[in-house]
């Protein structure tokens, strides 16, 4: 009967519209008349055939004809009382029913015969009458008062089809635009038409507002815009196209029972939402919330900010600092005690020697400092011949250590070798780096790293004139075995990932945020040399404390190596693997603030683009009372700028003014206080042979002035709603220049949560 109902009107108005047009396409204009003659001839050729039609649905093969073609068979199609779909899948046979029709001659593009599918209306999805009444009744209020002509800009879906409907019906005229049409070019359109009504998608009415051509253009014809969304358009928008297009905006939100005019929609949201922020706000340990509303229905973004506790000391589960500090340097001197340190750092002190010797070696193969105390230019250095561009800087570098080890010297605008050029002869280099290979061997057993290093030294010249690609020679043919030696051989790598391992121990067998997981992010993890040290640890503590890993680095070739060997999701289903840049702004990557209790970095943080922006993003991912477990080295490795520093990129922080490699041990402390990281544990101590080399550990603690609040348990505490909710944590809601909250900020924000790999949680 409602199908009936809409028939009527729209025929109605077809027929008072008469010689005047009804519908502008391509170039082609057809009269009422016109329209409703074709729409008579179809109908009635069709109606011969309702013995077929019964129970069946129309449907019009895709690209099959114009589009105009297919609105006018929609409407024939509710004059028979039967569905249409303009795409169909196949009918229980597999072979949809094709039946031809007679058609008069309205398009050019139409052939005599058109070929029309049936398919049983369980097949597909039908629209139920009663939707589509609701649908087109919303539209025909929103357009009755208007008169002359309405732009569709729309592509022809049922929307923008009822909304035809109901223009006709209304007795306006009605002009197709091409659905693709950007902002400018609508504008263009919409001034010189003077159409007093249009229907376009959100996207494009968003184009609209933000043009800047918007304010020179004249709109004074426009009366009413319809739009269509899956979600209402932010109120700030919707106000400033009704300000800048001077037209009354209305719009419908499809929802899971069909579709519904966004007044009742907006106070049915309305409702939702607030009930939702008063839920949020009773949770103790929230400060301050806001909440806003997600694409596709009833699904909405929580953002909350956790309490300011007014001591410290009142958090539980607080660890005894003191206590566990010298616990884990306990352990690490019992598990080095076998080794003769001191002779260790000697061995690697040689190794840094010998690489500033190959230094030297390399520029007397490109023609300087070949002879005893010959001097030249900076000029000369960087042109005889050209050095890679890509590698001045670090050049530069290696002069200033050159002259800081008072193997050069200053001599004016030129430097000056100070050793004999036959103590980095190739001979005397063959002999020290034999030296070097035996002495290493015999404290760690291995000598890749040496094998590494020599290859290195002896490959500078070309290295340094950009003939040979570092990469090459740390990943041969693609491999990470190499690599990964290298980060296990060294006695200040082992001390380091010992003192990690101690720490993350003692993390989980002192778990206080049962029964949800300890969530822990390594980035950076390369060839999984550090993680590879705490499997022992993981493994033996899965059985009594819940727990996620999360392996992550810039390259999936490390993941894809690392999981092939020890990724076996039944023994580990604890550890998952995920892409993680430290360079990059977190939510583009899917990761959401206070997703993590413990974020580990082994020799990471030295490859920064800018240090100090990094770690404010490894604060921001942590939750109140997180670890951050780092280790870094402090000083210049000789050996490390004749060979991995080809592939570090230039630095923008403390690095640039330094000229150094690395940062200092004072500088780490102001990078790590400046990011709000509270260093709890700085290792080895000043008296430990170690301590020379400047390989450090350091374990910071995070938000310690903060009440304990995740994703997770909030997500528990409103899971009343029958609603998806998204959560996420932040440190602080966005504020605006005012100091109110900043929701076009959150707005944006909201759009990449469903896709967060951090804490964000679904409500049920």
């Amino acid at each position: 009967m409602k199908n009936e109902v809409i028939t009527a009107e729209i025929l109605s108005g077809l027929e008072q519209l008469g010689e005047a047009p009804a519908l502008s396409f391509g170039g082609h204009e057809w009269s009422g008349s016109q329209v409703l003659a074709w729409t008579n001839s179809v109908a009635e050729n069709l109606g011969e055939q309702l013995d077929i039609l019964q129970g069946k649905a129309l449907l019009l093969p895709a690209n099959s004809c114009e589009e105009a073609v297919r609105l006018l068979l929609h409407l024939v199609a509710l004059r028979l009382g039967i569905g249409f779909e303009t795409e169909a899948p196949t009918n229980a046979e597999g072979e949809p029913l094709a039946i031809k029709v007679q058609t008069p001659d309205l398009l050019e593009v139409v052939q005599e015969e058109l070929s029309l599918l049936l398919t049983d209306k369980g097949m597909i999805k039908a629209d139920t009458a009663e939707a589509n009444f609701t649908l087109y009744k919303s539209q025909k209020e929103s357009l009755r008062a208007l008169q002359g002509s309405v732009g569709v800009f729309s592509p022809l879906n049922k929307f923008s089809r009822f909304a035809i409907f109901a223009a006709w019906s209304c007795g306006l005229a009605v002009y197709l635009q091409p659905p693709e049409i950007n902002p400018a070019k609508a504008l263009v359109v919409l001034e010189r038409s003077g159409f007093s009504g249009v229907i376009l998608p959100a996207t494009l009415l968003k184009g609209l507002v933000a043009h800047p051509a918007i304010a020179l253009t004249n709109l004074k014809n426009l009366r009413c815009l319809l739009y269509e969304t899956e979600v209402l358009l932010p109120q700030p928008l919707l106000q400033d196209a009704r300000r800048l297009l001077t037209s009354d905006i209305a719009g419908w939100i499809s929802s899971k029972v069909g579709i519904e005019p966004v007044a009742k929609a907006e106070q049915a949201l309305t409702q939702k939402l607030e009930a939702i922020t008063e839920s949020v706000a009773k949770h103790p340990a929230v400060a301050n919330s806001a909440t806003v509303p997600l694409t596709g229905g009833d699904r909405w973004a929580v953002f909350a900010q956790a309490k300011v506790l007014e001591k410290i000391q009142d958090k539980p589960g607080m660890l005894d600092m003191a206590g566990l500090f010298e616990g884990i340097n306990t352990e690490l001197d019992t598990e080095f005690a076998h080794i003769d340190l001191e002779h260790a750092v000697k061995v690697t002190e040689q190794l840094n020697a010998t690489a500033l010797l190959s230094m030297l070696n390399a520029f007397s193969h490109l023609g300087l400092f070949c002879e005893q105390h010959s001097a030249h230019s900076l000029a000369e250095i960087l042109e005889t011949p050209p050095i890679a561009q890509q590698h001045r800087a670090l050049i530069k570098r290696w002069i200033r250590v050159l002259q800081e080890q008072q193997l050069l010297s200053a001599d004016g605008d030129s430097w000056r070798v100070e050793v004999d050029p036959g103590s980095y002869s190739d001979t005397a280099l063959a002999q020290a780096w034999d030296q070097l290979e035996q002495d290493w061997r015999a404290l760690s057993g291995a000598s890749k790293t040496i094998d590494y290093a020599r290859a290195n030294a002896e490959q500078l010249p070309d290295l340094i004139l950009g003939k040979v690609q570092a990469v090459h020679l740390l990943f041969p043919r693609g491999s990470t075995e190499l690599a990964s030696a290298l980060y296990r051989e060294g006695i200040a790598a082992r001390y380091q990932q010992r003192a990690v391992s101690a720490l993350l121990k003692s993390i989980l067998n002192n778990w206080e945020g049962q029964p949800q997981p300890l969530k822990i992010l390594e980035v950076g993890a390369g060839t999984g040399a550090t993680t590879l040290a705490l499997l022992p640890v993981l493994d033996g503590a899965s059985g009594h404390t819940q727990f996620d890993y999360q392996f992550t680095d810039i390259s999936a070739a490390f993941l894809d190596s690392f999981f092939a060997r020890h990724g076996d999701q039944k023994q580990r289903p604890w550890l998952r693997r995920g892409l993680f840049d430290i360079d990059r702004p977190l939510r583009r990557q899917g990761f959401s603030p206070n997703s993590f209790d413990v974020i580990i970095a082994g020799g990471v943080f030295n490859a920064a683009h800018n240090t100090d922006a990094s770690l404010r993003r490894v604060a921001e991912l942590l939750r109140p009372g997180g670890w951050f477990i780092m280790t870094e080295p402090t000083s210049e490795e000789f050996w490390v700028m004749a060979s991995q520093a080809f592939m570090l990129v230039d630095a923008v922080d403390e690095r640039t003014d330094s000229g150094a490699t690395f940062l200092s041990l004072s500088q780490w402390h102001n990078a790590l206080e400046a990011a709000g990281l509270e260093l709890a544990m700085d290792l080895p101590v000043s008296e430990h042979p170690l301590s020379r080399q400047g390989h450090r550990f350091f374990a910071c603690r995070a938000k310690q002035n903060q009440m304990r609040l995740t994703a997770d348990c909030l997500a528990e505490y409103i899971d009343h709603f029958d609603s998806d909710i998204c959560i996420e944590v932040l440190d602080q809601l966005p504020l605006t220049i005012d100091g109110e909250v900043d929701n076009a900020q959150l707005q944006e924000w909201a759009q990449s949560m469903g896709s967060h790999q951090g804490d964000s949680s679904y409500g049920s």
